[in-house]
Parts: structure tokens; sequence; C-alpha cells
């Protein structure tokens, strides 16, 4: 069984979700079981993140995770060609996603993340109706093109009625002026994440 189901989710690509999804998998693996569930077929990064390099294994026709830091890992990286998925359409994503979530063997969980793709397509329909995640926190950096992208992600979960836990800033671009931005939102602002050079 999963207790909560948390998804993270951004418009826009390149805004460090996976990198923020992969942190705090492993901070709460220190004291829960952790699962990762990378939904993002275009551009998977969290068998990358975490430095996979098998397939995960098929037991009685469900799929093994791969654990790597505590946390149990299903990343479609590892799962699918690049060229294949690269071709995908609409419900050819959306099927793909529902089906590696119900066919994998989790086990028992505390969390289960979800690395959704960017956009607001299919896939948000998909892991918001039939995965039915507890809450989604929301990734951006403060650029107009993000900020104009988050606004779009915050109304389709809201028309999804999926609750917004929060949202974190990430400073990737090196914005000036980016701990004083002022997001005008009625959500809450989880943290504020500086580029580090290192």
């Amino acid at each position: 069984s999963i207790k909560k189901i948390i998804a993270f989710g951004s418009a826009k690509g390149g805004v460090g979700k996976s990198s923020i999804t992969a942190s705090i998998g492993i901070s709460l693996s220190k004291n829960n079981k952790v699962g990762i569930l990378d939904a993002d077929i275009y551009g998977p990064n969290q068998d990358i993140l975490f430095d996979i390099q098998e397939k995960p294994k098929f037991e009685n026709k469900s799929i093994k995770p791969i654990k790597k830091n505590n946390i149990d890992i299903v990343s479609m990286g590892s799962i699918l060609d690049d060229d294949k998925a690269a071709t995908w359409r609409g419900p050819m994503l959306s099927s793909a996603i529902n089906q590696i979530y119900e066919k994998t063997n989790w086990g028992d969980l505390d969390y289960l993340l979800i690395d959704m793709p960017p956009g607001t397509g299919d896939a948000y329909l998909t892991v918001c109706q039939k995965i039915v995640p507890d809450f989604v926190i929301l990734v951006s950096a403060i650029s107009k093109l993000s900020i104009t992208d988050l606004k779009r992600t915050i109304d389709v979960f809201e028309s999804l009625n999926t609750k917004i836990l929060g949202i974190v800033l990430n400073n990737i671009h090196q914005s000036e002026g980016f701990q004083d931005f002022n997001l005008e939102t009625e959500n809450v602002i989880l943290d504020r994440i500086e580029f580090n050079k290192k």
C-alpha cells in the first residue's frame, strides 16, 4: 500500500523539477519508505540522477523497482528506448504512465513521488484522474516564461481538483532579485533554492 502520493509538476521544462524530486526523495528516505515514478517519457532523468544502468526485472508479470539510495525507482529511461518514446503521442504516453504505475510492485511505501513530464497535456489528466495524487508540488524559475507557464499549471491542477501543496522557486537561471521576487499567488512558497555553481 502507498500512504501518500505526491506529484511534482511544471509546465516549463528545464526548471530543475527532476533534481528537486530526487532531492526530496533522498531526504524523505532517511526515515520513510519512498518510491519514485519517473513519468517523463520524453525526457526521463531519474535514471541519470541515480546512475541507474540496469533495466528493471519482471516478477510474476510485475515490474520490480530498482533500489538506489534506499529509494524504489521506476524510470521510463530504464524501460523504454529513447527513439521509441520520442515518437509517442498523448494517448500512448498516458497509457504507458498508468500501466507502469499499476504494474509496478511498489510494496508498502510511505511516499510515492511522481516526476511529471513538462506541459499540461494528457499525462496530467492520467495522473490526476487515475493515479490520484494526494498533493502536487510545483517547480518554477522566475523568468517571465516560467511564471506564465506556472500559472497555466496551477489552473490545470485546480480544474482537476488536485490539491497544490506549494511552489518551489528554483534560481536555476541565476536571476537577480531572486530572494525578493514577489510571486503573486495564493499558494505557499515552500522554498527558494539558489543555484549552486559547484
